[in-house]
């Protein structure tokens, strides 16, 4: 899990320095021996959404400490409804939202499913720790 928080942290370093340095990325690509004329929007712009896809898929799906079925169906139901929701919302903005900036909403829906199913989770895996402590604090 901590590689995937580490690549996605990049990804996000990635989306600053893609927003508020791209000139002086343009000027080191347009120079530069190996990567000669690359535009930098659009290096940048791949290193983030690459990076974000996988870190987000790194945090989803490592490896929990006590790997059960209980843990497992609970993957399964967080995987379940973070569809639901992503398509959910998929449909709003399908209605509500027209022209070139749909294209950000296609974009962005590919990292919402994994966004929902880490919450969703990892909420579930923490009401469960807590409901075991109670549970041993009563007895």
């Amino acid at each position: 899990m901590i590689p995937g928080v580490i690549i996605f942290i990049i990804g996000v370093g990635a989306h600053f320095i893609n927003q508020s340095a791209a000139d002086p990325m343009s000027a080191f690509f347009k120079n530069h021996p190996v990567f000669p004329g690359i535009d930098a929007h659009v290096l940048a712009d791949d290193i983030e959404y690459l990076s974000l896809v996988i870190g987000l898929l790194l945090v989803a799906f490592s490896k929990e400490k006590i790997e059960d079925e209980q843990i497992g169906q609970l993957r399964s139901d967080s995987l379940q409804w973070a569809i639901y929701v992503n398509y959910g919302i998929f449909i709003i903005c399908t209605i509500f939202i027209n022209g070139s900036d749909y294209w950000g909403v296609i974009a962005y829906n590919v990292l919402t499913p994994l966004l929902f199913f880490i919450i969703r989770f990892r909420w579930k895996i923490y009401l469960l720790n807590r409901a075991v402590v109670k549970e041993e604090m009563a007895s």
